[in-house]
């Protein structure tokens, strides 16, 4: 029974991932209703973990659960997306300006080879190129919470950076939005190399607020459906 357990609990992670990875890339856009069916047979798995999955996205506020009518993705509002965005631009900033002043070499060095693959990312460009970028653009922000050796702010910021919101982001830049973001990037391995706290957090301030400006922008094709 255990291993029976087991392979239940696999399922329902891979479809959470699978659900949320849909949610980011737009093909389940706001609004529309989940469908627990449908999603387990486009996945080869039992309702059952889709029904889980579904639950750990209504619990981080990502779909709403009607009685009698299941599972739909949130709408995020503009002002849903700016608080969203100021609260990492904040924490995110504070956190570059710590990591500066406690960064080692090795953690430099991650985040350069981090870089480096980022920018192979966006050349590579396609579907599988920005779904590399953006697990590679996470891991650069992880890095950074890493490097200030504050459990504390780890634990606030993980579940942010893994918001579907946040990979959309990322799924649907432009390739100058991606250059910005990889030059950043740059600007900000430079910065805490000097061990200058003013300028890293800065630059991540400003980082962020284009990446708001970004999901903003595209806020009007996210036009909820019904059915």
């Amino acid at each position: 029974m255990a291993d029976g357990r087991g392979a239940e609990s696999t399922a329902a992670q891979r479809a959470y991932a699978e659900i949320a990875e849909r949610m980011a890339s737009g093909e389940l856009r706001p609004g529309i209703w989940l469908r627990e069916e449908s999603l387990a047979a486009s996945m080869g798995i039992s309702r059952t973990p889709v029904r889980e999955a579904l639950r750990k996205l209504h619990s981080e506020g990502l779909v709403r659960i009607e009685r009698n009518r299941g599972a739909q993705v949130v709408a995020w509002s503009s002002e849903q997306v700016a608080e969203i965005y100021g609260l990492r631009t904040v924490i995110e900033g504070y956190v570059a300006g710590v990591a500066a002043q406690k960064i080692g070499a090795e953690d430099l060095a991650a985040l350069e080879a981090n870089l480096a693959e980022y920018e192979q990312a966006i050349a590579e460009g396609g579907r599988a190129g920005r779904q590399r970028a953006v697990g590679l653009n996470n891991d650069f922000h992880a890095m950074l919470l890493a490097a200030t050796g504050n459990d504390g702010l780890v634990h606030l910021l993980t579940g942010v950076l893994g918001l579907p919101l946040v990979r959309r982001t990322f799924l649907q830049y432009t390739e100058r939005d991606l250059a910005r973001s990889a030059e950043h990037h740059r600007g900000l391995i430079e910065a805490l190399r000097r061990r200058d706290a003013i300028s890293a957090e800065m630059i991540m301030k400003v980082h962020l607020r284009a990446a708001q400006q970004s999901v903003l922008e595209r806020q009007e094709h996210d036009t909820p459906a019904d059915g």
